[in-house]
Order: structure tokens, then sequence, then C-alpha cells
């Protein structure tokens, strides 16, 4: 049996009149029970040097669908300070739909059920070289 478990941590001392600190894990399962996701495309890496839009991640009926469970992590790693990071980052597209955008630094972890026609597409804002990792959990 599979354990992946996935934690997210949020601080800040400044964004409110008090601090913020929230800390929540959680071990990712199948869809309606208590096992471990099995599955992981394992993590890869894509250099874009094009606005164009592109598929990132394309689910195949037979392996992820709708009635299964799967989570995508992508991170833009992007970080260099001589850039503007405020003005460069990468549209996520689910069905040519926008869901976010990630700037320089910025990471996703959301849960997902492909199927076709839904494939995760991005789109970089700029020409200028920006790398992506990503992976995919499934059962």
């Amino acid at each position: 049996m599979a354990t992946t478990q996935a934690t997210i941590k949020l601080t800040s001392s400044d964004i409110m009149d008090s601090a913020i600190n929230v800390q929540y894990s959680n071990d990712l399962t199948i869809a309606g029970a208590s096992t471990g996701i099995t599955e992981t495309t394992g993590l890869a890496r894509r250099k874009f040097a094009s606005t164009s839009k592109v598929d990132l991640i394309t689910f195949d009926n037979e392996v992820i669908t709708a009635d299964k469970s799967a989570k995508v992590y992508i991170k833009n790693t992007n970080d260099d300070a001589g850039t503007p990071l405020s003005t460069q980052y990468v549209q996520i597209l689910i069905n040519s739909q926008e869901i976010g955008r990630l700037y320089g630094g910025d990471w996703m972890f959301m849960p997902y059920s492909g199927g076709s026609g839904e494939d995760i597409e991005v789109k970089p804002s700029t020409t200028d070289v920006v790398n992506l990792e990503y992976m995919v959990f499934f059962e």
C-alpha cells in the first residue's frame, strides 16, 4: 500500500491584525476509500520559449477518468532576481479557460479528474525561457 502525503503551511505576521499560522497534511487516497494513491507520472521538467498555448499534461481516458482520483503539481521554477517577475507568468488552462497564473517561484497543487479534451494547457506570457516542473499522482 502506497502512502503519499501532501502538506501545506501558510504563515504571515503582517497581512492581518493577527498572525496567520495554518498547517494541514493529508494522505492522498483513491476515490472514495482510505487506500493510498499508487501511481505517479514522476517529476518532469519542460522548457518553453514561446507564448503559444501548448498541452502540458494530457490524460488518457483509460488511465485517469472522472471517477478516479488524481492530483496535479505544477511549479514555475523561474526565480531570477534580475527579471521583472511581476510581468512574466504562465497561464494554466483547462479547456482553454484560465484557472490561474504561476509567476516565477509560484506553484500549485490541485485535485483533478482528467478526461477527453480536459488536458492541462500552459501559455507563457513571454518568449523568454520559462521552466516548469510538474507531476501527476493518480490511482
